[in-house]
């Protein structure tokens, strides 16, 4: 009886896909980070409403994201709570109004930049999922989108806690939009076979596995020039000490024939990993939060679907 409760509790929070929120959490932890180090000493800020905000915001988005590919989830393996009927989709989408209204009744105590940030973040969030937009399957804005949506508009969300300009917060945030993008492409990887049978044409089935592995070791060097570039006018090495590393195994996968979804799910759970530990690096709170959450969902998952978490088993795609 009490594992069923417990598993059921377990439905309740992971159909908000809570690991794929840590990236949320990390790229606007470091943009308040970067902030921080712009701005003049000063009194106590409010950092965290606006980090409510924008998870409120995305767990809603990712909630109508799963009713709008209930299809592709299904050959992909994934989505499992509206694929096996854990919960009709007139659910989540309930679910997911209810988690907007609350995120508005927060965003009207924000102040007016990252109001604005919030809105960037829904419209974006909305436009991927929702027609007839569909950023999610169409080539290339798919990624554009979600290296604007993750490493720009979460980064200047929270950078705005001490700095409104949004010149310096793009500048700041080219390493992280970039490093998005290539570990990016790595996901539409893991789901190439399933999104060509549903008939979603991401940027991977686009341009196939392979270029689309080669693409993205271009952004992530990309990437690690922005952050050198940065780190030479700054003196901040934080970006290059997360995507030099990552450019190197990038490229080592896509130029040896190396990529596989075994690779790819190691490219994207290693670009999560070391961006969380860089944000982790100012605010070591985050880790007593992800830690905790990963483990809980190995052993959720485990006994929930049969599946590991979040990393694939051989070379099967990964389940988040």
């Amino acid at each position: 009886m009490l594992a069923r409760i417990l598993l059921r509790a377990g439905d309740y929070i992971f159909v908000l896909r809570p690991l794929i929120l840590v990236p949320v959490w990390s790229f606007y932890l470091l943009g308040a980070r970067s902030g921080a180090l712009a701005a003049p000493p000063g009194g106590a800020v409010r950092v965290f409403p606006a980090l409510a905000c924008l998870t409120l915001l995305m767990a809603s988005a990712y909630l109508i994201n799963q009713v709008f590919d209930r299809r592709t989830d299904a050959l992909n393996e994934k989505g499992h709570y509206l694929t096996r009927g854990i919960f009709s989709a007139r659910w989540v989408v309930g679910f997911a109004v209810a988690l907007f209204f609350a995120a508005a009744w927060v965003n009207h105590t924000l102040p007016a930049a990252q109001r604005a940030a919030m809105v960037a973040a829904l419209v974006l969030a909305m436009a991927y999922s929702l027609p007839p937009a569909r950023l999610c399957a169409r080539p290339f804005l798919d990624l554009l989108a979600n290296a604007l949506g993750y490493g720009g508009v979460a980064f200047a969300a929270g950078r705005a806690v001490f700095d409104p300009s949004l010149a310096e917060a793009a500048r700041a945030s080219l390493p992280w939009v970039l490093l998005v993008g290539a570990t990016f492409l790595h996901t539409t990887i893991l789901d190439v076979e399933g999104d060509r049978a549903a008939g979603k044409r991401t940027t991977a089935v686009a341009m196939g596995a392979t270029r689309a592995a080669r693409g993205a070791a271009v952004l992530a060097l990309a990437a690690t020039a922005a952050a050198a570039a940065q780190w030479r006018s700054t003196g901040d090495t934080l970006a290059l000490l997360v995507t030099a590393p990552l450019a190197a195994a990038y490229a080592r996968w896509a130029f040896a024939r190396w990529t596989t979804p075994r690779s790819s799910a190691h490219a994207v759970q290693g670009a999560t990993a070391l961006v969380a530990l860089a944000a982790a690096w100012n605010e070591p709170r985050l880790l007593a939060v992800v830690i905790p959450l990963v483990l809980i969902a190995r052993l959720y998952y485990r006994r929930r679907f049969g599946v590991p978490y979040p990393g694939p088993a051989d070379d099967a795609s990964a389940t988040a």
